[in-house]
């Protein structure tokens, strides 16, 4: 019996042949990983509570002795709400008498819910700028109500809107020279000079008034004691005072990134 043996394949042919046999497989691979990359580039949701207070007493003012309050909004709010990736942010004024201000502003959702198809970055950033003209509203506001710079309850204002739960986090942006002065206190005349009258100084003041409830808050000030920038030994004694105030008593943490 003869056994006829089939022509050598050429090799050109062969490896036509298994590349079409291997092109499916190489498609559904590339096409997984297609989805797994249009999965890994939806951003996470944000979920940091934070809090805004503007100043809008007489030394908010851009002059010559103010600090100027609207440009340094301008200028740290948004890159502020970004770096903390703030979602739920809340806003309060600093007035003659903070608390009791008809100035406000809703709290905004700057990481809102929407369609699939929704550029959730392109969102963010719109709804940043929203917070800038409704921070930018507040302050206004501010300015028109009587002289007056209660820092301590604007604090206590915005501690309102701080998560509850002792592991809660809480980021709180100041715009303010924190140069209280009300009608009751003022900064500028007490007796700051020493630890001692300090200490009695501040027993005082959060004895009449209560300490905002901002423990445990990360507290970001801009514009803080501008008024004393060529003052020195003023300085130092106006840091001790709210140093002493706002991390040893309200056990807060004072942040000086933003500062300016």
């Amino acid at each position: 019996m003869t056994v006829h043996s089939s022509a050598p394949e050429h090799p050109g042919v062969r490896r036509r042949r298994n590349l079409r046999r291997a092109l499916p497989a190489a498609l559904v691979l590339a096409l997984a990983a297609t989805i797994t990359a249009c999965g890994s580039d939806e951003p996470s949701r944000y979920s940091r509570t934070c809090g805004v207070v503007v100043d809008g007493s007489g030394s908010a003012a851009a002059s010559r002795t103010g600090f100027d309050a609207e440009a340094k909004l301008r200028a740290t709010l948004q890159k502020f709400l970004s770096d903390h990736k703030c979602r739920k942010t809340s806003f309060a004024p600093i007035t003659k008498v903070s608390e009791a201000s008809k100035c406000q502003v809703s709290p905004l959702d700057l990481d809102p819910d929407s369609s699939k198809t929704a550029d959730r970055e392109r969102t963010r950033t719109t709804m940043r700028a929203v917070a800038l003209s409704n921070a930018l509203k507040l302050l206004r506001c501010a300015q028109r109500e009587e002289p007056g710079s209660d820092v301590l309850g604007g604090l206590s204002r915005i501690a309102l809107s701080k998560p509850s739960g002792d592991d809660a986090s809480y980021d709180v942006l100041v715009v303010s020279d924190f140069d209280q002065g009300d009608t009751d206190f003022r900064l500028g005349r007490q007796n700051l000079s020493t630890a001692a009258s300090r200490r009695t100084v501040i027993d005082g003041f959060l004895k009449s008034r209560g300490a905002p409830k901002l423990s445990g808050a990360d507290i970001y000030p801009v514009g803080y004691g501008m008024k004393y920038h060529t003052d020195t030994s003023h300085y130092e004694q106006f840091n001790a005072f709210w140093t002493e105030l706002l991390e040893g008593r309200v056990k807060a943490h004072v942040d000086t990134t933003y500062r300016r």
